[in-house]
């Protein structure tokens, strides 16, 4: 039963579809600062560049047997999809920035570009946890979002870290990771949103 809740979470929370949660996030909480954008469009832009896309590219890398598995366990195999998914991430910041979405939208989609690109140099070393960059990310995210809104929404940032250590504790329990790569993948994410809000006003 634990491996079956463990498999669940890593599916429902990959980290190519935490960008599509977070929206989700943002249209529920504060769906005023989405200036009169239907929901449909709003979660299809994200959708499709932050998930269908890469999600495509490294379905690709599979057949062509640049990958041997969907979990890549061997660090040198995610050189590739790394790449990819930075290009569709980089070029999902570009669409989102120019379209009307919210400031957190775009600092987080920043966040997650900086998230990345530390991700696939500490690669190079040794591996991370992706899952735990991408949810860290998120955590980051509403922290930010608890910060600056005038609603209170502490109770989502609580929901989140629980879900934030069930997550960490599922990858640790499937030997997808050891806790060193589980904390590292914590920290790139952390600091991957600081860097996109530092960075923000750059770009």
């Amino acid at each position: 039963m634990i491996k079956i809740i463990s498999k669940i979470l890593s599916y429902l929370f990959h980290p190519l579809i935490i960008p599509t949660w977070y929206v989700l996030l943002l249209l529920t909480t504060i769906p005023f600062s989405f200036a009169g954008m239907g929901k449909p469009l709003v979660v299809g832009i994200v959708w499709v560049n932050t998930f269908m896309f890469p999600a495509v590219a490294i379905l690709l890398f599979r057949k062509l047997d640049f990958i041997d598995s969907f979990e890549m366990p061997d660090k040198k195999h995610r050189i590739l999809p790394l790449i990819a998914t930075i290009i569709f991430y980089v070029w999902a910041f570009m669409a989102i920035k120019k379209t009307n979405y919210p400031f957190l939208m775009n600092v987080f989609m920043l966040g997650s570009v900086a998230s990345l690109f530390l991700s696939f140099f500490i690669n190079v070393f040794q591996k991370l946890s992706l899952h735990m960059v991408g949810i860290s990310g998120a955590l980051t995210a509403t922290m930010l979002l608890v910060f600056i809104s005038p609603t209170d929404f502490s109770y989502i940032f609580l929901a989140l870290i629980v879900l934030c250590g069930a997550i960490a504790s599922a990858r640790l329990y499937l030997q997808a990771h050891t806790i060193r790569e589980v904390y590292t993948g914590f920290m790139v994410g952390l600091f991957g949103q600081v860097l996109g809000l530092i960075l923000i006003h750059v770009f």
